[in-house]
Formats: structure tokens, sequence, C-alpha cells
């Protein structure tokens, strides 16, 4: 027995290990893994109804071609953003989606090492509608909901979460999303501006207003190819758009006629080779084919410049600048007094955390190592017996079947969660600071008393908490009504009390009997 558990043990701490250092994640790589569909109604959900101009970029289908330098320069900024953040955006980012003042990513994202991140650069971590969120003076806010990053202001954030939360976002019934249902959402980069869009009225300067514009993005063994479809109206206004586009190529024709260089006699010839035509329902169509020495020229550009500044450059879109007091919600995302507060749900990501059943297994040998030799039971007798094995996974990694049903949305998405985050069920603070405590594993114990057979039962959960606890600790998230000061004490000395609360309900192994076989009398000779 003591052989086995000392193999347990090393098993254990090799698994941790392998965790810690990257090497499950690579063997993980290997395994099939849900992407992003090409529209996503959830995702459309956080932005307002009434949007009139959406930019989506699916980073599934993105694969250009990036010059050597520059290549190598992306990919040593994004390692480098990797470590800081625990983002990789090859395999964790998805799709982006940004309009004037909200941008939302949808990824696989780790609060626990991105809230640290952002502690550094200044942000001060908080709750926005019932989820993570970090917030800084002047410059763009983020929550975490579930798979989707919120970026913006902290007023236009708490709309979208309560548009979430109501269903009350971006639908099918939308001029912006009927419009890109016609030229499909399967592309790298899709977008698109409607009737009543501030930046679509600037076209007016330039040409006859139209009512709008679609542009697409994709990669091609060539190089790049762009389509755009504008909608003018009618068949007078679209034979006017294009006259006025074509004055336009020829005006960008004649001056790279002009210079001889090979690039620009690339440019040349792409402008030559782009088409332009309209049809009798006023819709104008343009397509452009880049070659792959254009963007060759143009990840050249790129490896000069610095990622860090181009992400910031970036983010200033989205910069915070709400009149809201901070503290305060804007008016339009709090609920009306008569309706009852949702309650907030976080979706569970697809790919489960393993740290806290690996560390649970390493603790559970640890309760069953501080039992004496005559009353310890079998390290596979405790772990795989339904009692505990059930309690343990749930509260280590919660309801986990949810994540590849299909089940999503109200409580589902809550059952996902570990047991410890089954608090926003209800909306009070102090459920919360329960939740992240050894209250619920106490309870059980002192049940398992009087009731022998919850025994196993309340082990699993102390150790389960014990091991979801310790885990947090080393991030030491916020905990309502405890200083932050005092938050990482809060997470290890109730973890601590957990895992005694196990060593306590472990049931002993059952002495054997000792009763002997009898034997039978030889008769007399």
């Amino acid at each position: 027995m003591k052989k086995l558990l000392v193999f347990v043990v090393l098993l254990a701490v090799g698994a941790g290990a392998a965790y810690h250092f990257g090497y499950l994640e690579r063997l993980g790589a290997w395994w099939p893994r849900t992407r992003l569909i090409p529209k996503d109604p959830a995702l459309l959900a956080y932005f307002a109804p009434d949007t009139r101009e959406l930019m989506l970029v699916q980073a599934t289908e993105l694969d250009f071609r990036l010059s050597g330098e520059s290549r190598e320069k992306f990919e040593r900024e994004m390692k480098d953003f990797q470590a800081k953040t625990g983002i990789n955006t090859h395999r964790d980012v998805d799709a982006v989606a940004t309009t004037l003042g909200l941008g939302v990513v949808r990824g696989y994202f780790d609060w626990s090492r991105l809230s640290v991140y952002l502690q550094s650069e200044g942000y001060t971590l908080t709750e926005l509608g019932g989820v993570p969120a970090a917030t800084k003076p002047q410059s763009a806010d983020l929550a975490l909901d579930g798979r989707y990053l919120l970026i913006g202001p902290r007023g236009e954030l708490e709309r979208a979460l309560s548009r979430k939360r109501r269903d009350q976002g971006l639908g099918n019934d939308s001029p912006l999303v009927r419009a890109l249902d016609e030229i499909g959402w399967k592309h790298a980069l899709v977008g698109g501006m409607v009737s009543g869009s501030p930046v679509l009225a600037l076209t007016g300067a330039v040409g006859p207003q139209v009512q709008s514009l679609l542009t697409t993005i994709d990669p091609t063994p060539e190089g790049i190819e762009l389509r755009g479809t504008a909608d003018a109206g009618s068949k007078l206004k679209a034979d006017v758009l294009r006259a006025t586009l074509e004055v336009m190529r020829k005006t960008l024709l004649l001056g790279a006629a002009l210079d001889s260089s090979p690039e620009t006699r690339v440019l040349r010839e792409t402008l030559e080779a782009a088409t332009l035509e309209s049809d009798d329902q006023g819709r104008v169509r343009g397509t452009l084919r880049l070659p792959s020495t254009l963007a060759d020229g143009a990840s050249a550009s790129l490896s000069r410049a610095q990622f860090p500044t181009a992400l910031q450059s970036l983010g200033q879109p989205f910069k915070n600048q709400d009149t809201t007091p901070s503290g305060q919600p804007s008016a339009a995302a709090q609920p009306p007094a008569s309706t009852p507060a949702p309650v907030a749900t976080v979706a569970a990501p697809v790919t489960p955390d393993w740290k806290p059943p690996v560390l649970g297994l390493l603790l559970l040998v640890i309760a069953l190592v501080t039992m004496s030799a005559t009353t310890r039971p079998g390290m596979f007798n405790v772990l795989f017996h339904p009692l505990f094995l059930l309690p343990f996974l749930v509260t280590t990694m919660g309801v986990f079947v949810f994540r590849w049903t299909g089940h999503a949305g109200g409580a589902f998405d809550v059952l996902a969660l570990p047991m410890p985050e089954w608090h926003r069920f209800v909306s009070f603070p102090i459920a919360q600071t329960l939740a992240l405590s050894a209250a619920v594993p106490l309870v059980f114990a002192l049940l398992s008393a009087p009731v022998k057979w919850l025994r196993r039962f309340a082990a699993g959960l102390g150790v389960g908490f014990s091991a979801w606890l310790a885990v947090k600790a080393f991030a030491h998230p916020a905990v309502p009504l405890i200083p932050p000061a005092y938050t990482l004490y809060w997470y290890a000395g109730n973890a601590l009390v957990a895992l005694l609360l196990a060593r306590l309900t472990l049931p002993p192994r059952r002495a054997a009997s000792g009763r002997a076989t009898p034997t039978r009398a030889r008769p007399a000779a």
C-alpha cells in the first residue's frame, strides 16, 4: 500500500508540474476544439439593437502571410504578450467584434492571470453586472463574461451586459444583421455600415449618399481578396457612384504611371485588374485582389512597428470617457424599479481547468497518509466511490458535461462552473463570501455525524473545496467583505479548514471479520 501511495504522489506531482510548464497544453493542442460559429448570436447580443456599423474579425479564418522579419517579430511579441496575460492569440482568440464605443472578443481567457497583468498596469479589479471587471480612469475598461471579453467605457459595458441578460441586443431583425446575412459571415473580416451611421454619412462628401456599405476580406493563395458592396438605392445613383469610383481609379493609375519602381508596377497591375460593376437594384460591387508581394511589403512595414503601441492605439476608440461617476451605474443600465434584477451568470469555458482536480488528488493522498495504517482506507476505494467522486468532480470542475452537450444560458452556465462559483445564483455579496470559504464542507461535515452515509460525500466536498480554494489562493481575487490585504489568507486558511474537515469525515477502513472457518473433525481410528 505504501508503494501505491508513493506512486500516486509522484503521479500527482508530475501531472501538476506538466501542467505548470505547459506540457499538458501541448498535448491538448492535438485534441479537437470547438471554434467560433461564423454567426454567433451570443456575441451580437452585447451590441445595441440600433447599431449601424460593425466590424467582425474571424480569427479562425485568418491566414495572412507575413514576411520573415515581421513574422519573427510578431511571434516574439505575441509570446511576450502571452507571458504577461496568459492569452495565446493563435489558440485562445476566436473572433473580435467592434463598433463605436464597444469591442467584444470571444475566446478562452484566464482571468486570474489577466487580472494580475491589469493590476500591474494600474487597473482596479471590480465587478460589473455580476462579472469580473477591471477599470482605469481615462482608459478602456474590461469585463469578462464567460468566454466574452468586453472592452469599452464602464457605462457602455454595463449596458452591454444588461442587453445580453435581457436578450435585447442586436438581433436578426436589425438592418445591419440582415445586410451582413446577405454577404455571409464566414470571412476573415466582415463589416458594414447601414443608413443612420455617422461614418456612412461622410461618403456623401465624395459621391452620392449610399444606404449601406459592406466589406469582406479573405486570404487567398495569391494574396488578399477585398470585396465591397454599396447600396445606392437606385440604378441612377449606382451608375453615378460607379463613375465616381472609376475616376478615382484612373487618377491612381495616372499617379502610379509616373513611378517605375517594382512595387508601384505591381500596384498598377492590381488596380487595372480590379472589377467594378453596378446592377439594376442600385448596388455597386467591386473586387480588389492584392498579390502577396504587396502583402509582404506591408508586413515589412509592420515589423518596424511596436505591437504594444498598436494595441494601445486600438484601445483608443473605447477610451473611458463616461460622465457617470465612478462606482455609480449608468441610468440606462439600471432595470426598472418594479422589475427584479436578473441573476448574473457567467458561461463556463469549454476547456476545463485541470489544476483543482490534480491538486485535489495530491491533497487526498496527504489526508490518507495522516491516518494510521490500521484505519487507512484504500486510495482508489475512496476516490472511485460515487459518494466521494461526484462531489469532488462537481466542486473542482462543475457539471462539466454541460460544456459539450450544447446546454447554455441561465442555470446551465452556472452549473457548468465549479461549485464554489454557484454563488452567482443569488445576488447577495455575503453569498459569495460564504461560497468562497469552507462553509459548505462544514455544513455537510456536521450533517455526516448523525447520517453516516454522508461521510464520503462530505469528504469529497472537503477535498474539492480545499483544492479549488488553494488554486485561487495563488491569484487571490477579490472577496466581498474581505479587505484586499487579507484575501490570500482567506483562501489559504479556508483551504486548510476544508482539508481538515475532509480528513475528519473520511470513513476508516472496516476491520476484517475475525470468524475462523470451522474444520471437520477426523473420525476416530
